[in-house]
């Protein structure tokens, strides 16, 4: 072997570098997917995929005064409250990190990872929330309570 000769690829260093480059260009694709995936999620709106009903019915004497039930109205989680003077429908996903909130009693509804505090009307009382949770329509029809449009 001459000094400028390089030396000749055996075929257990062509299967060993061919599976390295399979491994690596895996491992790239499955990171750029879970960079991808999150944009993606962002920039197109999530619409109603689920073909849940744009309004749901609770029998009223399935829900006392001073209880909570969270259903889902047009695919998305919605807190609905019983207070002895009024039902209030909001959205059950945080503001903050989109947790499922709680209704803890006494017109205080938590968020369970940050904790974060609302009030009936849904206004942020404590923690990092940045925004208010949104309201439902809610009202009474008969013997039901009416959450949606």
């Amino acid at each position: 072997m001459t000094p400028g000769d390089s030396p000749q690829p055996t075929p257990s260093t062509d299967t060993r570098r061919s599976f390295l480059n399979i491994a690596i260009g895996t491992l790239g694709a499955v990171f750029a997917a879970s960079l991808a995936y999150p944009l993606f999620r962002y920039l197109w709106p999530r619409g109603d995929r689920t073909g849940g009903e744009g309004r749901v019915g609770i029998p009223m004497e399935e829900m006392l005064a001073g209880q909570s039930r969270i259903v889902l109205v047009g695919g998305e989680p919605v807190l609905v409250i019983r207070e002895t003077n009024r039902t209030v429908a909001l959205s059950a996903t945080c503001t903050h990190m989109s947790c499922i909130v709680k209704y803890r009693g006494a017109g205080v509804i938590v968020c369970p990872c940050h904790a974060s505090a609302f009030d009936l009307s849904g206004n942020v009382t404590a923690g990092p929330a940045p925004r208010p949770l949104p309201s439902y329509p809610v009202r009474i029809e008969g013997n039901q309570i009416v959450v949606g449009s």
